[in-house]
């Protein structure tokens, strides 16, 4: 068998191929801004990128020799792993979810560095919340039968559904989320700090990297542990993933109030990674809208999910400015490369 399926795009839903180039798009253009911007001396946004990388890779054939928890759907290119002993019996995975976690890290990392969030801890559980709002267009639209991105496995007893999305994963993409942005904030200093504290490019990339996405996944599966038991113990999941949610933006509400974005300016690269993303699921959305017939909850909270990573990437913008800021013209916070976010 060969270790590469290739489908005919023709025999595909037009979101399917949308969401292909949406992501091969937004990966290239990711590297091509890490290789820039690390010529120019910083490396932060090309470890996010191998971090990532190493983390979803690592999650992705780790799910797949063990939990294996869903099927994935057809794709332009798929990666045939059951074709490998250790995989045979799971499913073929799209090239897209490869790209997927140095995508959505990508983006959700230069979110939360422009908000200007000086506690580490905040800035990484507004991260989190900012998760939510990328992932429910996405996690809704993959589920849809007329779509069918991939089909959750009926008989797993974690999955408990809302709007046909796991609240499990809501779970997983805020907590692991957020410990991704922990780490990865906390190694910033180290990689593009001053000289004394830095690492060099060889251990930061082949050592520090990998080894921060391997701590995700490990304190990821301490912060998810609380659900589990509580679903084996109470059983209903949604009492605890709202308290959950209602956390989350408790501690974005606060840090937002005091936070100092280092600009005013909004990321051009940001700004058209963002564009792409929310183009891309207002069509599918308007798709959905039509197909339906009329506006549904699902649509409704796709769409929210769209506006709430707007308002996200738009803050900078409309966050009122510190009194000595306005009164000279400029900003009081520190520029992004002398901000450290170690407080906690």
């Amino acid at each position: 068998m060969s270790p590469i399926i290739i489908n005919n795009p023709l025999d595909l839903p037009w979101q399917t191929n949308v969401f292909d180039a949406l992501m091969l798009s937004i990966f290239v253009s990711a590297v091509v801004n890490a290789v820039v911007q690390f010529r120019r001396g910083v490396r932060m946004y090309a470890f996010v990128l191998v971090s990532a990388f190493v983390y979803g890779v690592v999650l992705e054939l780790a799910g797949m020799a063990t939990l294996n928890m869903y099927v994935q759907g057809k794709f332009v290119v798929m990666l045939n792993f059951p074709v490998v002993p250790l995989f045979a019996g799971t499913t073929a995975m799209p090239l897209y979810v490869t790209l997927f976690y140095p995508v959505i890290f990508s983006i959700g990392f230069k979110i939360v560095e422009a908000l200007g969030i000086t506690s580490r801890l905040k800035a990484a559980a507004t991260g989190g919340l900012f998760m939510i709002a990328l992932d429910a267009p996405y996690i809704i639209e993959g589920n849809l039968r007329h779509i069918v991105w991939w089909t959750w496995r009926s008989d797993f007893v974690m999955f408990q559904y809302w709007l046909g999305w796991p609240l499990v994963d809501m779970a997983w993409e805020s907590l692991w989320g957020a410990a991704f942005y922990y780490l990865m904030l906390g190694a910033r200093p180290h990689v593009d700090g001053l000289p004394e504290h830095g690492w060099s490019t060889g251990r930061a990339f082949a050592f520090h990297a990998p080894a921060r996405a391997l701590g995700v996944l490990a304190i990821g599966v301490l912060l998810l542990a609380p659900l589990c038991i509580w679903t084996f113990v109470v059983g209903p999941q949604w009492p605890f993933m709202a308290l959950l949610v209602v956390a989350l933006l408790i501690v974005a509400v606060s840090a937002l109030r005091v936070a100092q974005p280092s600009s005013r300016r909004l990321d051009r690269v940001l700004l058209c990674w963002l564009a792409a993303y929310v183009a891309s699921f207002a069509a599918m959305i308007v798709a959905n809208l039509v197909q339906e017939g009329h506006l549904t909850l699902y649509i409704a909270v796709q769409t929210l999910g769209l506006l709430g990573m707007t308002v996200f990437a738009t803050f900078p913008l409309w966050t009122p400015r510190p009194a000595a800021a306005t009164a000279s013209g400029k900003s009081t916070a520190p520029p992004d490369s002398e901000r450290t976010l170690t407080q906690t």
